[in-house]
C-alpha cells in the first residue's frame, strides 16, 4: 500500500472517533415553573399566547443535550400565570407572540434566550428580550432547565413590570 492510501482510513476512524451522540431531551414543562419576582398588579387578561419562531420544535441545546419542546405557548402561558396574569380577568387582553426561544453555548458560557412581541389591546406592540448568560459548569440538562426557566421567569417579569408601569399611569 502506498502511504496516501494509508492515510484514508486514518481519516475516516478520526472522524468516526468524533462523533458525538446527541441525546434528545424531550423538555418536561413541569421543570420549568420558577416563581416570577414582580406580580401583576391590576386587572389584565392573557389573550394569545402564538409561537412565531421559524423552527418551533428544537430549541438549542447544551453539552450533547438536544431540547425539544411540544408546546412552549402551553410554558409562556403557564409562567405568566405565576405572575398573575391568566385569562380571568376582564381587563385589557395582552397577547404574546414569541418571536425567539433557544438556548445556545460557547465554552464556558451557556444564555438563554428569549424574546416576545407583547401587544395590549391592539394597541401597538413592545418586545421584550431575556438574555441572561451564566457559567456552563457541566452540560447537564439540569444546568439546562435552569437556564431555560430563568428566561422564562425574567422575560415575564419584563412584561409584568411593564403593565404595572401602565397601571400606574391609569390610576
Amino acid at each position: 500500500m502506498t502511504p496516501r492510501l494509508l492515510v484514508l482510513p486514518c481519516v475516516v476512524a478520526g472522524l468516526v472517533g468524533c462523533a458525538a451522540k446527541v441525546h434528545r431531551v424531550a423538555v418536561d414543562p413541569a421543570r420549568l415553573a420558577m416563581p416570577v419576582a414582580t406580580k401583576l398588579a391590576c386587572g389584565y387578561r392573557l389573550h394569545e399566547v402564538v409561537d412565531a419562531r421559524p423552527s418551533s420544535e428544537r430549541s438549542g441545546g447544551l453539552g450533547n443535550h438536544l431540547f425539544l419542546f411540544d408546546d412552549v405557548p402551553g410554558v409562556v402561558r403557564q409562567q405568566f400565570g405565576n405572575a398573575g396574569l391568566g385569562g380571568q380577568s376582564d381587563g385589557p387582553g395582552v397577547d404574546v407572540r414569541i418571536l425567539q426561544f433557544y438556548l445556545t453555548q460557547n465554552t464556558i458560557t451557556k444564555i438563554p434566550v428569549a424574546v416576545y412581541e407583547v401587544r395590549v389591546d391592539g394597541g401597538a406592540p413592545f418586545l421584550v428580550r431575556s438574555q441572561k448568560a451564566s457559567m456552563n459548569w457541566n452540560g447537564t440538562e439540569n444546568e439546562a432547565y435552569s437556564a431555560y426557566a430563568a428566561a422564562l421567569a425574567d422575560a415575564a417579569g419584563q412584561v409584568v413590570a411593564r403593565l404595572n408601569t401602565d397601571c400606574a399611569k391609569a390610576g
